[in-house]
This record gives structure tokens, C-alpha cells and sequence, in this order.
């Protein structure tokens, strides 16, 4: 029976990581889930199953992890880190560790133990979840047949109701403060707009550019073809209003703003749904035809869609021969994963036409 450590499980995504291991490991593991508060961590762990540990770990203690992170088989990361000290001891001791972090910066610092990872035959997995993630399987599925590619356009279409919480919140404004470069120009982000089809949506949708750090990742390993990343959420005054405050550079300030003031604005209403949906649209030739491929998936939360997908990741990894620091792309296919995840409330459609 595999062990598997849970870090930062008392957080949204956490709790939701752990349930979804659970269910994908027909509860056939080990599971293990971390706190810096011991009575919030006792009580999840409590609430879980009968069956679940928990451990006092703080990540920003390098002996702690290393006395925590040992004997195991998987552990998962749903917490920011200053450093990949977590990677870094799951290194040492041979152990499987996938990280959620949507941010290329802290990739950087992940790849940098690329060599170290190979040398003990072990993996260490970064940007699992949705965006990014299943965004980078559906585009290394959408340009599989292509010749030639001169265009792809990936797009999340969020939802106002999304069960992000407020770490989710703040990524996302973190990634629209960047400024975008699109063909030879550099933008403000969230300013350039395009429609996009998805799915469930009789017309299409007006989506903002935004530069997210994935991009790099496919034009490093899949395409160098032009790729561009868009967003928007599902009300159009809520879009506005995020445009309005990158404009007068409030983002930044929102950014540093304490967590619970933000908490208290920003709630989940559970009885209200949280769908979201994702597009890729790619465009060039195919057997000597102009063709548009456009795969379109959506979902019924993109949180849960994020736990599904990292616990989907796990149950593959082990059983895949890889070594280094890769991205879900290369463990697996859409295909395999959504196979693995068994959730018939994630639906996807594939339409090719001719230009």
C-alpha cells in the first residue's frame, strides 16, 4: 500500500487533493496530511477517514521537512513555497513529488535539481492542476496531427463563483499584473481582447490576453509555434472591474493586501454553480488542407478539476518509468488521464474544420 503525504491539505485545494486520492486509490493508501496547526491538521485528518495520519510539518523549516519527508512514496504539494525545499528532500530520499504551482519563476528553481532528480532515478512533477496542466495535455493533444502550425490559442473561461479561495484569487490577479508580449509588441495584461468558442456557450465569448507562464513550458518542449494564453470571467462587470483596477495599478496593490480582509469579501456560494471551461484552438495544416482544430472541455469546478487531475498524476506517475523534473505532458496523454480520473462531470469535445 502506497504512502502518500499531503502538504498544505488544510488549505481549498488541500482537502480536495486528499479527497480525490482517496477515490482514485479506491482508498488503497497510505494518507498522510500536513499542518503548522496541529489541532486544524488533527481535526482534518480526523474528518478524512479512520485511516488518515497527520503530521506537524512547516515548510519553512529544512529540518523539519527532512525529519517528516522520509519512507514514503508520493508526496504532493498544494502550498506556496520560498524554496523547493520539499523537492529538494524528496530528491534525497527517492520519493515521487508533484507540485500545483502555476508560477515559472519557482519552476526555475525546480529544473535546477533536474540533474540531481535523474541521478536518483526519481521525478519530481511541477504545474499539475488545470490551468495549467490539463491545459497543456488537451494543447499536446490538439497539435498532434498538425504539419504545420501557425497558431494556437488556449483560453479559460472562469467562474465568479469558482471555490478558488482566496490563494486562487490572488495567482490569478498575479498573473494578469504581468505584461503579455503578443507578436512583436509587449501589452498590459487583460487590455487585448478576441472572442473564443466554448463549450455549452451558444455564441462565442469575448476572452483577454494574459501572459501565464505555460506558454514557456510548450514552446520549450512541444511547439514553437505562436501561442497565446486568454481569460475572462462568466459576468461581464466582474471582467470590467478587474480591467479597471489593472489600469489604475491596483492589482499590485491587491495583491499585498492581507488575506483575510480579502476573505471577507470574496465568498463561495455553495448552492450556486462553479462550472468553468477550457479551449484550445489551433490552426495550420493538416495533410495539406488549412484546418482548425478546436478542443473544448468544461467542468463543474476548476479547484476540484486541479485535485483531480494532481490525483490522477500520482496514480499514473507510479506507474510510469520516469526520472527529472517533468510536466504532466510527459508522463501522460488527455486520454490516459481523463480515463484515470473517472469523472463524467469533466466533458470534452474535439470539431476539426477547414479554414
Amino acid at each position: 500500500m502506497e504512502k502518500v503525504i499531503v502538504v498544505g491539505a488544510a488549505g481549498v485545494l488541500g482537502k480536495l487533493i486528499c479527497t480525490e486520492l482517496l477515490r482514485i486509490f479506491n482508498n488503497s493508501i497510505k494518507l498522510v496530511v500536513t499542518d503548522y496547526k496541529i489541532k486544524r491538521g488533527e481535526n482534518l485528518a480526523n474528518s478524512l477517514n479512520s485511516g488518515v495520519e497527520f503530521q506537524y510539518l512547516d515548510v519553512d523549516n529544512e529540518e523539519n521537512i527532512k525529519k517528516v519527508i522520509r519512507n514514503v512514496d508520493i508526496v504532493i504539494v498544494g502550498l506556496k513555497q520560498k524554496t523547493p525545499s520539499i523537492q529538494k528532500t524528496c530528491i534525497e530520499n527517492k520519493i515521487l513529488c508533484i507540485d500545483v504551482t502555476p508560477f515559472y519563476d519557482f519552476v526555475e528553481t525546480v529544473q535546477e535539481l533536474n540533474q540531481r532528480a535523474e541521478k536518483n532515478n526519481t521525478a519530481s512533477v511541477v504545474m499539475s492542476g488545470f490551468f495549467p496542466g490539463l491545459s497543456g495535455l488537451i494543447t499536446q493533444k490538439a497539435i498532434a496531427e498538425f504539419q504545420e502550425i501557425t497558431e494556437i490559442n488556449v483560453a479559460l473561461l472562469q467562474n465568479v463563483n469558482a471555490q478558488a479561495g482566496v490563494t486562487g484569487i490572488f495567482d490569478m490577479l498575479s498573473i494578469i499584473a504581468q505584461p503579455v508580449k503578443f507578436q512583436n509588441n509587449v501589452l498590459s495584461g487583460f487590455t487585448k481582447k478576441r472572442k473564443m468558442h466554448f463549450q455549452n456557450h451558444a455564441k462565442e465569448k469575448v476572452v483577454r490576453l494574459i501572459e501565464h507562464s505555460e506558454k514557456k513550458i510548450i514552446k520549450e518542449k512541444l511547439t514553437v509555434a505562436p501561442i497565446y494564453y486568454w481569460t475572462s470571467w462568466n459576468v461581464i462587470p466582474f471582467n470590467k472591474l478587474v480591467s479597471l483596477l489593472r489600469k489604475i495599478g491596483l492589482l499590485n496593490i491587491l495583491q499585498n493586501l492581507n488575506k483575510k480582509l480579502v476573505s471577507k469579501v470574496v465568498k463561495h456560494k455553495p448552492n450556486k454553480n462553479e462550472n468553468a471551461f477550457l479551449t484550445v484552438e489551433v490552426k495550420g495544416n493538416i495533410d495539406n488542407k488549412k484546418m482548425i482544430r478546436t478542443i473544448s472541455l468544461s467542468t463543474f469546478s476548476d479547484y476540484h478539476t486541479t485535485a483531480i487531475v494532481t490525483a490522477s498524476l500520482a496514480k499514473i506517475a507510479l506507474k510510469t518509468d520516469i526520472k527529472g523534473v517533468v510536466y504532466p505532458f510527459e508522463i501522460t496523454n488527455l486520454d490516459e488521464l481523463l480515463s484515470m480520473a473517472n469523472c463524467s462531470s469533466i466533458i470534452v469535445e474535439d470539431v476539426k474544420k477547414q479554414q
